[in-house]
């Protein structure tokens, strides 16, 4: 027998795990074997008690491959585990806003003489990033299937450098062609996200400026095959955020037990662990995963008060998200205070210690292995 009992491949770990110094993250694995196995680890032989074993072990890369090894008369057994360190991690946060399009077309159609008169949404963003220096990702649809009326190609060129001047907090990023059908990629072999992708980025490019673009950390119902992650991965994707167990896909609905969902196909054995632990990597296909603490048009200022409340002192990095339609009086969903629930978000992150940046950036946001 050989099993590590205290760590598990894809584990991201930081100072909270161990002692860390400029050049390495110290941490303690343990496990079992047999009682006459000798055990090592990374090549060295640990010390056992009876069954039980534990060793120091150094990480010193952003990835790092941990090797345990059993002998005994029985045979020998080995096991590998890939795990990531978060160098000099520190509490920072995401913001995402998911199914953007009413305020563009509303742009487009009033022409305003600034694009943040627009008081429904993209306005109030600015008051939020003003007073809390949120950065916000919207994921755009390339055309709005409520009003029919309006797709990227209308948005005018006339707003770029305003959009460009603001683009250190406020980015786009590719989300789906439309809203509907649900789950336009569960089927998909790439060659649709593709082209959509492609589509959005050439239309932000046009009318925003290259640097308001910012490459997805989900896209629209976060289902497709993992094979075609290669396709965002191409253009700048370093991480993916999603639900994976439990979630919901419409307000009101109930499980009679926790399915997988909203999650990239990913096993419970994954998502399990995803959801204590918040933050997962997958050697398989070198991409992070994360979930979400939150979505503001699911939950409520009472809501969010309780899951902040409850954040562990270990967990540095939050991903908050919502969905862009909930704050249009049009909508036949309009929540009155959705705005309020995502400043509630942004003032709750803030009292926490947690700083805005972008996930997209580094290992989450932290750019310590760039430097």
């Amino acid at each position: 027998m050989l099993e590590i009992t205290n760590l598990r491949d894809g584990a991201v770990l930081n100072h909270h795990h161990g002692v860390e110094t400029d050049g390495y993250l110290e941490i303690t694995l343990e496990g079992m074997a047999s009682s006459q196995a000798e055990v090592k680890v990374n090549g060295e032989i640990v010390q056992k008690c009876d069954r039980h074993f534990s060793a120091a072990v150094r990480l010193t890369e952003k990835i790092n491959k941990i090797k345990v090894e059993a002998s005994d008369y029985f045979g020998d057994r080995s096991l590998v585990l890939t795990v990531g360190w978060d160098k000099k991690s520190t509490r920072r946060y995401s913001f995402f806003i998911d199914d953007c399009v009413f305020f563009l077309r509303w742009i487009a159609m009033e022409r305003p003489q600034s694009i943040f008169d627009e008081r429904c949404f993209l306005g109030r963003l600015k008051d939020i990033h003003d007073k809390y220096g949120t950065k916000f990702l919207l994921n755009l649809f390339c055309r709005d299937d409520h009003h029919k009326d309006f797709t990227l190609h209308d948005m005018p060129e006339d707003y770029k450098a305003e959009f460009q001047a603001n683009s250190d907090w406020l980015k786009m990023s590719f989300h789906a062609d439309g809203e509907f059908p649900d789950r336009p990629y569960q089927h998909d072999n790439g060659t649709k996200m593709a082209a959509d992708y492609d589509e959005i980025y050439r239309e932000v490019c046009r009318f925003a400026g290259a640097e308001s673009f910012m490459p997805p950390m989900v896209f629209h119902w976060a289902i497709t095959n993992q094979e075609n992650f290669h396709v965002l991965q191409e253009r700048g994707t370093k991480c993916l955020a999603g639900g994976y167990i439990g979630s919901i896909a419409r307000i009101g609905e109930k499980h009679a037990h926790e399915v997988t969902d909203i999650g990239y196909h990913y096993e419970k054995d994954v998502a399990y662990y995803i959801r204590s632990k918040h933050l997962f990597y997958d050697r398989f296909f070198d991409i992070f995963l994360l979930n979400n603490i939150c979505c503001c048009n699911y939950d409520d200022i009472d809501v969010l008060q309780k899951k902040f409340a409850e954040i562990e002192e270990d967990r540095d990095t939050l991903s908050l998200m919502t969905h862009e339609q909930y704050s249009f009086p049009e909508y036949f969903n309009y929540i009155p205070n959705h705005l309020e629930r995502i400043e509630e978000a942004c003032r709750l992150a803030t009292e926490k210690g947690f700083e805005p940046c972008w996930f997209s950036r580094g290992l989450l946001g932290n750019e310590s292995w760039d430097k």
